[in-house]
């Protein structure tokens, strides 16, 4: 009977030494991944570009959230007269709006008082006039504080009032006044 010899180049030898290289191959795969994740990266260019980026980002949310604190375009802070319903007008900054209220800063309104007048003859009489004195908000029995809020349904109209105009004058005057003749 003859004896079959084996061979390396059975097909049993040959699939045993596939599995081998199989074998090592992953392992070579596996030693160049692990090798991959611990490398270091080469370029640290990518990195301080993202930093400078990042800063660059950070530093115009700061500005657009300072510019829109500030109230923006829109928002001059010119005195504004505010007309009432009730036919009261107040004079001030409109600081803040949303879509229920109106915030003023800075308020000014007109008041009556009345001024007596000498008499120019000592036949006559004094006169009692009435003179409409402007008033700055804050002075009032109550002492408010902080924005004055409006609804808006109680609001006629808004408007700027003029550089020339008498009210911003007597405004600029008291605000330059100190504060103990106010």
């Amino acid at each position: 009977m003859p004896v079959k010899k084996i061979t390396p180049n059975s097909s049993k030898a040959q699939a045993v030494k596939s599995r081998a290289v199989k074998t090592s191959s992953k392992e070579e795969d596996l030693m160049d991944f692990d090798q991959f994740v611990a490398r270091t990266p080469q370029k640290k260019s990518s990195k301080s570009w993202l930093f400078v980026t990042l800063i660059i980002v950070i530093l115009a949310l700061i500005g657009a959230l300072l510019f829109l604190s500030k109230g923006g375009f829109d928002k001059e802070m010119k005195y504004k007269a505010v007309f009432l319903d009730n036919n009261q007008v107040y004079f001030a900054h409109v600081a803040k709006e949303d879509s229920l209220n109106i915030y003023l800063a800075d308020v000014y309104y007109i008041q009556t008082q009345q001024q007596v007048v000498p008499a120019e003859d000592e036949d006559s009489e004094d006169q009692v006039v009435e003179v409409p004195v402007l008033i700055k908000r804050g002075g009032e029995l109550h002492q408010p504080s902080g924005w004055m809020q409006i609804n808006r349904s109680k609001i006629v109209s808004i408007e700027e009032i003029g550089d020339d105009s008498e009210v911003l004058k007597e405004i600029q005057r008291q605000e330059s006044l100190p504060a103990t003749t106010k």
